[in-house]
C-alpha cells in the first residue's frame, strides 16, 4: 500500500475509499445541508456521500428550526426519502441523470401531481390536490431532482413580505425579527435555513429577486417567455431559479428554460445552455444606475454597492456611475396592477375573490376591494404599455445606446423590514433619514418587470447592521441572459461568501 500511495499520490479520502470507509460521517449535518448541488453531484458520483445523507441532514435542519422560520406549507420527507434511495442506486449502477438526488423546494404556486396549492390563502386550504405537474417541477424531476417541501407565499402573491392569516409569518434565518421577502419568500428562507438545495420561484414585481436579496441568495428573473409559463400573455411575470450559489442557479436555469412538451406555451429567444465557467469581464462596460430616481437607498446599501463595483472592476469591467432617472409618469404598482387586472388574470380573480375580501389577510383584501371598484380594461392596459415603451426608450437611449453592455442597481433600498410588516396598516419604514413608501420592497425591482423582456438577476452584496443580507441586481439587454450570467459568475468570485465555512445564518441554530 505504501508504494501504491506514493506512486499515485492518493489523498486521505481516496485511501479511505479503498479501505471501504463511509464518508457521510466526514461532513457535519450543516455541511451536508448547505452543500451546493454541483458539489453534491460530484460527491454522489464518487460514492463519498449519497442523496440519502443530504436529505436526512436537510430534514434535521427543518425539524430543528422551522418552528421559528416557518417557511414550509407541506413537507414530503417520506416520499423524498424513497426517491433519494432510488437516486443512490442510480449512482451505484451508473444510470444517474443530470441533477440526480438534488433536493428542491417548491413555491406554493408550482406543484407536482398530488400537491395542494393554497396560494397562501385560507380560502384554498381545502382545495383538492393537483392532478398535473407544473412545468418547472416536471422538468426538474425529469433530470433526477427531488421535491422535498412546499414553501410559504404572501396571500395570492400580493406582497413583498411573506406573512398570511393562513400560514403565519415567515422569518429570516439570518435574523428572525426581519422579513424573508416575497412572494417567493418561503423558498428564500428554506434555502437560507438549509431545508433544500435549490428552490423554485416566480417574479411579477421582484418576487424572485427580493427573497434572494433578503436571504443572501442568487436568483434570476428570466427574460419573458424563456421559461414555460402557464399565463400566456403575462410578459411581466415569469418563473425562475433561486439557489445558494451562482453555479447552482445556472444549472437550474438550464434545466427549466426552453420549450416544454407538456405545455403548449411559446418560448422565445436563445435557448442554448448557459455556462457556469467564470470568464474575465475585460472589455465589458457596465452602468451603475443607482436608485433610478425612485427612492434613496439606505447608507449600508450604498456602501455595499461601492464594494460590488470594486469587485466588478477587479474582474476587468469598466463600471461607470450613470445619473439615470426613469422619471415615472405613473406609480410602479399602478403600472403592474393595470397589466395584471386588465389581462387574462384580472376579471376571473375579481370574480372569484371579490365577495370574500373579509376572509383574507388585510393587504390582499384591501387590494382586491380596490380592484373591484376600479374599472380595468383596454384603456388601463394601453396606458401602462405606453408608459413601458417610454421607459424602454429612455433606458435604451440614455444607457444601452451609449455602449453599455448591461446595468446594475441595488435590489432593494433597504432590508430593515420587520418580518410581519403590513404595507396597508403599518407606518412607513424610516431609515438613515429616509421615509420609504410602503411599497419599498418593489421599488427597485418593478421597473424590470414592466420591462419584462430584460433578464435580471439578484446576487449577494452584503449584510445590513442587523445581520440581514442585501443584494445587487444585474440587468441585461433584451433576451441577453448570457451576459447577465457571465457578469454574475465573475462577480460571484469576489462576492460576500455566504453559506461557506462558518458564514451561515446566525438567527437559528
Amino acid at each position: 500500500m505504501m508504494k501504491l500511495t506514493t506512486a499515485l499520490k492518493l489523498t486521505p479520502i481516496a485511501l479511505a475509499m479503498i479501505a471501504g470507509q463511509s464518508f457521510a460521517a466526514e461532513f457535519s449535518q450543516k455541511e451536508l445541508a448547505y452543500m451546493p448541488a454541483n458539489t453534491q453531484i460530484e460527491l454522489f458520483k464518487s460514492g463519498m456521500i449519497s442523496p440519502v445523507d443530504v436529505l436526512k441532514a436537510q430534514k434535521a435542519q427543518y425539524e430543528n428550526t422551522n418552528d421559528t422560520v416557518n417557511a414550509v406549507t407541506y413537507a414530503h420527507w417520506d416520499k423524498a426519502l424513497t426517491a433519494a434511495k432510488q437516486a443512490a442506486k442510480r449512482y451505484e449502477d451508473g444510470t444517474y441523470r443530470e441533477m440526480e438526488g438534488v433536493t428542491f423546494a417548491v413555491k406554493d404556486e408550482h406543484h407536482d401531481v398530488g400537491m395542494k396549492v393554497t396560494f397562501g390563502s385560507k380560502l384554498h386550504m381545502d382545495d383538492a390536490p393537483m392532478t398535473h405537474a407544473d412545468p418547472m417541477v416536471s422538468k426538474l424531476k425529469a433530470v433526477g431532482a427531488i421535491p422535498v417541501i412546499q414553501t410559504t407565499v404572501p396571500e395570492l402573491y400580493f406582497n413583498w413580505i411573506t406573512s398570511t392569516d393562513a400560514w403565519g409569518t415567515s422569518r429570516n434565518p439570518w435574523n428572525p425579527d426581519f422579513a424573508v421577502g416575497g412572494s417567493s419568500g418561503g423558498s428564500g428562507a428554506a434555502l437560507a435555513a438549509g431545508y433544500a438545495t435549490i428552490a423554485t420561484g416566480s417574479d411579477m414585481g421582484g418576487s424572485i429577486r427580493i427573497p434572494a436579496s433578503f436571504n443572501g441568495l442568487y436568483g434570476l428573473k428570466p427574460a419573458a417567455f424563456t421559461v414555460p409559463n402557464a399565463t400566456l400573455y403575462s410578459y411581466f411575470s415569469g418563473s425562475g431559479p433561486i439557489a445558494r450559489s451562482f453555479e447552482d442557479m445556472v444549472m437550474m436555469y438550464n434545466v427549466m428554460s426552453g420549450p416544454d412538451a407538456q405545455w403548449s406555451v411559446p418560448t422565445v429567444g436563445k435557448q442554448e445552455k448557459l455556462s457556469k465557467a467564470v470568464e474575465s469581464l475585460k472589455g465589458m462596460k457596465i452602468a451603475y444606475i443607482g436608485d433610478m430616481g425612485t427612492s434613496p437607498m439606505a447608507d449600508y446599501v450604498a456602501d455595499g454597492m461601492e464594494d460590488a463595483i470594486k469587485v466588478l472592476r477587479k474582474q476587468g469591467a469598466t463600471v461607470d456611475v450613470v445619473d439615470f432617472d426613469f422619471d415615472m409618469k405613473m406609480g410602479l404598482l399602478e403600472g403592474v396592477s393595470n397589466l395584471a387586472f386588465s389581462g387574462a388574470m384580472g376579471a376571473p380573480m375579481i370574480e372569484a375573490y371579490g365577495d370574500h375580501t373579509d376572509q383574507m389577510t388585510t393587504y390582499t383584501g384591501a387590494l382586491l376591494s380596490k380592484a373591484k371598484k376600479h374599472h380595468y380594461g383596454p384603456q388601463s392596459q394601453a396606458k401602462t404599455e405606453a408608459e413601458v415603451q417610454r421607459m424602454w426608450t429612455k433606458l435604451s437611449s440614455e444607457v444601452y445606446a451609449q455602449g453599455y453592455d448591461l446595468v446594475i442597481a441595488p435590489t432593494m433600498p433597504t432590508v430593515s423590514v420587520p418580518a410581519d410588516y403590513n404595507f396597508i396598516t403599518d407606518a412607513p419604514i424610516q431609515e438613515d433619514g429616509h421615509t420609504y413608501d410602503n411599497a419599498v420592497g418593489m421599488m427597485y425591482t418593478l421597473p424590470f418587470n414592466l420591462l419584462g423582456w430584460l433578464p435580471a438577476a439578484s446576487v449577494p452584496a452584503g449584510l445590513s447592521p442587523d445581520g440581514v443580507p442585501f443584494g445587487m441586481q444585474i440587468i441585461g439587454k433584451p433576451d441577453d441572459t448570457a451576459t447577465v450570467v457571465k457578469v454574475a459568475g465573475a462577480y460571484s468570485k469576489g462576492a460576500p461568501t455566504f453559506y461557506k465555512g462558518d458564514n451561515l445564518p446566525k438567527g437559528v441554530k
